[in-house]
Formats: structure tokens, sequence, C-alpha cells
């Protein structure tokens, strides 16, 4: 499992969000501090900016500053594979290896696919820790330092605190008393959340979900926040795991502690498709205890590492060392290909552009977000993107006319106009390119999939 799930993160990164974490990152490592106005943007230059994930952004800068990209990817699928090592260590539950396994991939299934090359690895990373230190019965003050990174690497942090509610609630209906160990636990990870806005951009990091909410017409067309298209191959994968689960769940009946949080996610996750990723490791605790061979499962039990202590034989040490070396070879051979994939973004046409002087640094070009993603990474502070996909930041009349062009609604010029651009560096199969070149711009540059269009008369420059 630790493999699979270290050969699921090991992949060339073409993640456009991603890329401003990494130059974020950079920026932080190269003695720039960390942001706290925008630096990379034309349209809200100066804009207030809450870096939710400056703690992995300054291990993304650190990896590349000391090991390059290669050591980057590698990062990604340590994070990938300890998340692997959570699912699996969570459904140990159900006792034996085989059910172990079955539960583990069935809850892998589900959120696995969505595991993104972006801070969101470490925000899941916190959430396994969270449920084990509960479902263990670990020591409670373990939260706070769990929480405490949680908050300054991923904005995902209130669902800790909405698993540990529905775990609380649960606990009371099982044992009829409204003070639990699980509702003392729930109290430890609101301290963490107090020691965590100590920090080096302070309690502004706790309210950043709020932010969120104030901005959510500028989340509405973003694909992870709409609810699943399980039509999709990944959208396939996911759905199988979720019948398996449902599936494994109705045979026999569950604790409230564990019933709650399973429903809550699962309702969270037919929400948002950015849900299933953690509905995976909630998935795999419930699972476990459904599969288990006890007769009345219990939230409550052992340690887990006296339900499945067997003896250390021969054959466990072949496969174990047959696993190190395949590991060993899935990362040879990741360290050795592109860390980055820019297959699906115009580097080539922004090299013509660059050279020939319409995409020149300074100019005000119109471009997606994908586009401005990969612009700020090439050049950092010198990006000067019209738009990006950091829409927590960005002022909602951005957004707005951002979506005009997107969509090439009725106003699309006057965007043009009114935020003085004169180029735009743009998908030529989407609707605004037909509708500007009827208007009498002029495409310089393009291949397949990408097309400069200038607004007649500005260029070339004239004498």
């Amino acid at each position: 499992m630790v493999l699979l799930g270290f050969a699921l993160g090991a992949q060339p990164i073409g993640d456009n969000s991603m890329f401003v974490h990494i130059r974020t990152g950079v920026d932080i490592t190269n003695g720039l501090g960390i942001p706290r106005r925008d630096p990379y943007s034309f349209t809200a230059a100066g804009t207030r900016w809450v870096v939710q994930s400056w703690l992995p952004a300054t291990l993304y800068g650190l990896a590349r500053q000391v090991g390059g990209d290669g050591l980057l990817l590698l990062l990604q699928g340590a994070l990938t594979a300890s998340l692997a090592y959570l699912v699996f260590r969570l459904a140990r539950r159900a006792g034996s290896t085989l059910r172990t396994t079955g539960a583990a991939v069935a809850a892998l299934a589900i959120g696995g696919p969505f595991w993104s090359p972006r801070p969101l690895l470490f925000g899941l990373l916190c959430l396994g820790l969270t449920i084990v230190v509960v479902t263990e019965e670990r020591a409670p003050w373990l939260l706070v330092p769990i929480v405490w990174v949680w908050v300054s690497s991923h904005g995902s942090f209130p669902l800790g605190g909405l698993w540990l509610v529905l775990v609380a609630v649960g606990a009371g209906l099982d044992r009829g008393q409204l003070w639990t160990e699980q509702a003392r636990r729930l109290a430890w990870f609101v301290g963490g959340l107090v020691l965590a806005s100590i920090n080096p951009l302070g309690p502004r990091l706790l309210l950043f979900p709020l932010v969120i909410g104030d901005r959510s017409e500028s989340f509405r067309d973003i694909t992870e926040w709409r609810s699943p298209n399980f039509q999709s191959p990944l959208g396939l994968v996911s759905l199988a795991g979720l019948v398996v689960v449902v599936g494994i769940l109705s045979r026999r009946r569950l604790p409230w502690e564990v019933a709650l949080p399973l429903v809550g996610f699962m309702g969270l996750g037919l929400l948002a498709l950015r849900n299933l990723a953690p509905l995976s490791l909630v998935a795999a605790s419930g699972v476990g205890l459904a599969l288990s061979d006890r007769p009345s499962p219990s939230p409550s039990s052992e340690p887990v590492a006296e339900q499945t202590r067997t003896r250390w034989g021969r054959a466990d040490r072949f496969v174990t060392a047959l696993t190190v070396a395949a590991a060993v070879f899935v990362g040879v051979d990741a360290a050795s290909a592109p860390a980055l994939d820019l297959s699906t973004y115009p580097r080539s046409v922004v090299i013509q552009g660059e050279s020939s002087g319409v995409l020149a640094v300074g100019r005000r070009v119109a471009v997606q977000d994908v586009v401005g993603c990969y612009l700020i990474l090439r050049r950092g502070r010198a990006a000067g993107v019209f738009v990006d996909d950091r829409y927590d930041m960005y002022p909602v009349e951005v957004s707005r006319d951002y979506r005009t062009l997107l969509r090439a609604q009725p106003g699309a010029a006057e965007v043009l106009d009114r935020r003085g651009i004169d180029t735009v560096l743009w998908d030529r199969g989407q609707p605004l390119v037909p509708l500007l070149l009827a208007g009498g711009w002029r495409e310089d540059i393009g291949d397949k999939r990408w097309v400069v269009l200038t607004r007649p008369g500005t260029w070339p420059p004239q004498s």
C-alpha cells in the first residue's frame, strides 16, 4: 500500500495550483519573505493575500533549492506514501490482513485519484493523524501540534473539527452522556486552534475559511468545488470505491460514533469533488470496523499493535526486501524523469512571444487562470498576470471580468478596454477567440491549441 501511494505521488507535476505554491516557496527561501500582498498580478497587485499554505510552500522552496525539481517530486511521493500508510493503518480494525487490505483498497479508491500534488496532501495527513489519535486512543495533547501544522498548511482544518464534533455527538448518543472521552479530545483540538494563531501570519490563518465563504461566487466555475462527475475515468474509480464501501457498511450496524462521521463526509463528498479525498481516510476506519470479525464492533478497542502482532518470518522479510527494492526503483525512475509536466501549457508559444516582444514582461496580457499559474512559475514576481487560480485573493470584480472573458459574454470587449489589455493568450477552442477575430483582432503566434491575439493597430509598435 505504501509503494502504491508512493507511485501515485511520484508523477510529473502538472497541477497549475502547485506552480504558484512552488514559486511562492522559491521566493520565501530566496529571502523575499512570505508575501502579505499580491506580487504576481496586475489586476490585484497589492491586494492583501493570506498565504494559507506558507509552511508547505517553504518546504517546496527548500526542496527545490537543495535537490532541484527531482527532490520536490520525491517529496510528493513521500506524502502520498504516508497517506496510503494511514489509510491501511486506519483499516486495520478489520483484523485479518485480507480484510484490512480489502477495506484499505476500497477506501483508497474513493479519494486516492484526487490526491493532487499540492498542500492539500498536508491537510489530508493531518486529518489522518487526527483520526489515528482518536480511534487508537493516543494521548490527546498530540492533537495540538497536528492542528498547528494543519492551520499553517491548508485551509481544510475545519474538516478536522467537523469530524471530531460528529464523533463526539455520536459517542454521546452511544453512551447516553454529554461529556465523553471524545468530547475531551474535541476540546484539545480547539486548544490546538488557539495555539495555531501563533504563526508568521497571525490569527488571519484561522479566518481563511470565512474568506472563501465571502467569495463563494468566484468558486462556482471551479471543477473541484462542483459535485463529482462519476462519468470520467477517475470518477468511475471513485464511484466503484463508494459502491463497495456502502455495501460493506450495510452488512452490520455501526455505533453512532462511527456512523455519523461517515454519513457526514459522504454527503460532503457528493456536494464537492474536493471532499472525496478526505472521505478516503474517514471511510477507511469505518469500513475496517464493519469488516471486523468481532461480534459487536466498537470504536474503542485495544491498541492496533496488539491486534496485528504476528511472528516475523522469513517470507515477511523476503517480501519486505522486494517491496523496498521496488520503491527504490520507482524513486530512481521518478527522479530521473522530468519533474514538471508542462505538456498542456503554452510553453513554446510563450517562448516565441517573449522573443518577439508580443508577450514581453510588462505587457498587459489576458490569460486563462491555468496559464497565469504557469507564467507565475516561469517569471516569478515579474509575471504580472491577468488572473490565476488564487480565487480566495482576487477581488470579486476581477473574477467577474475573467468569467465574462471565459464565456465570451456581452461586455468582453469592454473588459479588455477597461483593463488596458491589447494582447490575449487564450485556448483557441474557447469562444473568446472567434469573437475577437470577428472584431478585427489579429493572430500573431499560435499552435494547435494556443493562440496569441493582438488588438488592431497595437502590434508591432509604431515608430
